[in-house]
């Protein structure tokens, strides 16, 4: 296998995953094995014995025996075991490059970074693999892995934070597009909801709204009203995590295929333990992914300060959808030039 070189090989560094834990002198004298089994509780002294046999606990860089006495100033290294990741679409656009950002067109199944069961099948490694030359690209703003659309790269230290800083202050205006079950109460409307963590979800980063929340407000336009279900324009005054996912669920038009938000959040529970949902639960969620699609973004480009947008075209999952319903998806599957 060739070695990395360059912006991507140091891109992959940044994103290594990796444990350490430096001994203090208050913890020398104790066995690697039973120091582990009191720290990390989460597995037993035999399987902690059985891991650091296996050479996944490294003591200064070295293999050592689960008997090995532990001195003031050790490093202790965890390498995880190697796992196939889940599969994504890798199927990426690049809608603009200059010499201060790089704006892509994300798909429907691709984190941006590692998180989770994914490290190199996410949007950073794919691009640092693909476009060596654009450098070590920086996250400047995030979607759902399941969320497609425009996603912008900060190509250096200082255009990020002067464009994160937008994001910050709310200079930045979002527009998305989803297909929602249900029917829109106005053609045009405005949800003001405090958000939260959902206390009574089985999910752990679960949403909900909540009194005590943090402010949220998302701008709602119809853009078609069909049999059961809407296609809808969201956007968001706000940036709360999962914020038009929860609005749009909380007024009755929760987005299809959105396992979280949607009929069931056990469908979410199956789906991340890697079981198979069954025909009930494949109709329920309409569509394999959350029908969201960050279409249009609009900041103040961070060397001319004019007022920038991107737009990414419709994916092709999303104009199927639309077809199947007897909408034409022409409207949003062409991306307008940056202005």
């Amino acid at each position: 296998m060739m070695e990395q070189n360059g912006p991507t090989r140091d891109v992959l560094r940044r994103w290594v995953r990796r444990g350490e834990t430096r001994i203090t002198s208050d913890e020398e004298g104790q066995r690697l094995d039973r120091f582990l089994a009191e720290r990390f509780t989460y597995r037993s002294r035999t399987q902690w014995s059985q891991i650091i046999r296996e050479g996944r606990i490294v003591l200064n860089g070295r293999k050592v025996r689960p008997s090995r006495v532990l001195r003031d100033g050790d490093l202790i290294g965890y390498v995880p075991a190697p796992k196939p990741e889940p599969p994504i679409d890798r199927k990426i656009a690049i809608l603009f490059v200059d010499d201060c950002l790089v704006a892509i067109a994300k798909t429907g199944n691709l984190p941006i970074h590692p998180s989770g069961g994914y490290f190199r099948h996410t949007l950073i490694h794919l691009l640092a693999e693909t476009y060596p030359e654009y450098g070590s690209l920086r996250v400047i703003h995030r979607l759902d892995r399941e969320t497609s659309g425009v996603v912008v790269f900060g190509r250096d230290r200082e255009v990020t934070n002067r464009i994160a800083g937008q994001f910050r202050s709310r200079q930045v205006e979002k527009r998305y597009l989803a297909l929602v079950e249900g029917s829109a109460p106005e053609p045009h409307f405005r949800i003001d909801r405090p958000l939260g963590p959902a206390r009574d979800s089985l999910i752990r980063k679960a949403v909900g709204v909540r009194e005590d929340g943090a402010p949220a407000c998302t701008e709602i336009r119809l853009l078609h009203q069909g049999d059961g279900w809407a296609w809808v324009e969201a956007r968001p005054l706000t940036g709360r995590l999962h914020q038009i996912r929860v609005h749009l669920k909380s007024v009755g038009l929760p987005i299809l295929g959105d396992k979280v938000y949607g009929r069931s959040e056990r469908i979410f529970l199956k789906f991340v333990a890697g079981e198979p949902l069954s025909e009930e639960e494949a109709a329920a969620l309409a569509l394999p992914r959350q029908a969201l699609h960050a279409y249009r973004l609009t900041i103040r480009h961070p060397a001319s300060g004019k007022l920038f947008t991107l737009t990414a075209p419709l994916p092709s999952d999303l104009a199927g959808a639309l077809r199947s319903r007897g909408l034409d998806p022409a409207p949003w599957e062409m991306p307008c030039p940056p202005c």
